[in-house]
């Protein structure tokens, strides 16, 4: 698990937002949102076991203020965090903290124009974000293929925990409502 540099994330819509996220062919973890928390509450387990394997907690009621921080449940370790940028409302930019707190990556939304029409005119059009490191080197990106069903892929390029950048970016998927 998370020895690759390419992952795929499916979601289902219902009531709350489930995904299942792929290496390769292969599904590795899923999640599922509950909706109507004070404080959001994500649990990755494992598809054939039901393990739990992750575990992110938001540090806020405050959705603007949050910091979601990453456990890896097996070994106890704190992977990270996902934190909102203060402005990030006409592009979304969002903070991967490692286990220090010091940021290691940036999750970037691709373009203006592109990210206020995704807001005001239409959720269908489909988002992209770059993964930057804070020597500004593209470390991965994520994007959203349109389709019937949310699927999105992400392509990592080292420099990043695949299991931040992974987890991070179903966080941020669900709570961007993508």
């Amino acid at each position: 698990m998370f020895d690759g540099d390419h992952y795929e994330v499916r979601q289902k819509i219902r009531l709350g937002n489930k995904y299942r996220v792929y290496e390769g062919d292969t599904p590795i973890l899923e999640s599922a949102q509950k909706k109507l928390r004070l404080k959001e509450d994500f649990r990755f387990t494992d598809p054939d076991t039901g393990d739990e394997r992750f575990r992110v907690k938001a540090d806020s009621v405050l959705d603007i203020a949050s910091a979601y921080d990453i456990e890896d449940v097996e070994t106890g370790e704190r992977v990270g965090s996902v934190k909102r940028s203060a402005f990030s409302f006409f592009k979304h930019e969002y903070e991967l903290l490692g286990p220090d707190g010091e940021t290691v990556a940036t999750v970037v939304e691709d373009n203006v124009p592109m990210a206020l029409a995704r807001r005001f005119l239409s959720t269908l059009i489909p988002f992209s974000y770059d993964i930057v490191s804070p020597t500004g080197e593209t470390l991965g990106e994520a994007s959203e293929a349109f389709a019937v069903r949310d699927k999105y892929e992400i392509d990592l390029y080292g420099g990043v925990d695949p299991r931040l950048a992974v987890v991070g970016m179903v966080v941020i998927d669900a709570i961007e409502e993508n």
